[in-house]
């Protein structure tokens, strides 16, 4: 239900800015997360850090996780890798696209040269490509809404997404690790507003879609 208002509050906030309001991908992680799926390696063997948490969301319940969860909350298992991939997107409608997510990261000091936390993007036939390492300079533990233009993609039948976090050894693992939430993939080429703080979301959805109505009954007169 919260994933809902905030996908309603999303399109309203695109709509009142006249800014486009297709929505290729809405992910708050509230449900089971269809069609996402997980990589990744703990010591050499198949396995991966990634899952759902409800320990720290930006908004709702749930956030997705890289860490060991309760009672740990650490990625401190060795040396680990995980990649947190979307469903496969199909873009070909699009003339930009812009993604938008929030971000909680604890890991070693900035600018993060051992533990690495990447989102990197994939095309059909073509292997994983990072993106340039923009998000490596946010703040640590706290959440930070950040974002990528990937126009580039625009207009391919096939596209995913995904977040590769890399402990890349095990020494100094001992700290909470990623949580993403309301990963928002629309065609843009500014990004979305954000979605609000979850206190003032359904005031704010309701209001914005209020105020959509009456500009509408005004254009018509």
């Amino acid at each position: 239900m919260r994933n809902s208002v905030a996908l309603i509050a999303v399109a309203a906030l695109l709509f009142a800015t006249g800014a486009s309001a297709t929505i290729f991908l809405h992910e708050g992680f509230e449900g089971p997360a269809a069609g996402w799926q997980v990589y990744g390696q703990i010591n050499g063997e198949p396995g991966s850090l990634w899952h759902r948490e409800t320990h720290r969301s930006y908004m709702g319940d749930w956030s997705a996780a890289y860490n060991t969860g309760d009672p740990d909350y650490d990625y401190d298992v060795g040396v680990s890798w995980g990649l947190l991939a979307s469903p496969w997107l199909d873009l070909s409608s699009a003339s930009h696209v812009y993604l938008s997510f929030w971000s909680w990261l604890e890991t070693e000091n900035a600018p993060y040269e051992y533990d690495l936390s990447l989102f990197v993007l994939k095309a059909d036939g073509l292997p994983w490509v990072p993106l340039p390492p923009d998000i490596q300079t946010f703040p640590q533990s706290e959440w930070n809404h950040l974002g990528a233009n990937l126009s580039a993609l625009a207009g391919l039948p096939e596209v995913r997404i995904g977040f590769l976090f890399d402990s890349v050894d095990d020494y100094d693992n001992d700290h909470e690790g990623w949580y993403i939430d309301n990963v928002l993939l629309t065609d843009g080429a500014t990004p979305p507003p954000p979605v609000p703080e979850p206190s003032t979301l359904i005031l704010l959805s309701s209001g914005l879609l209020g105020a959509g109505a009456v500009l509408r009954r005004r254009t018509r007169r």
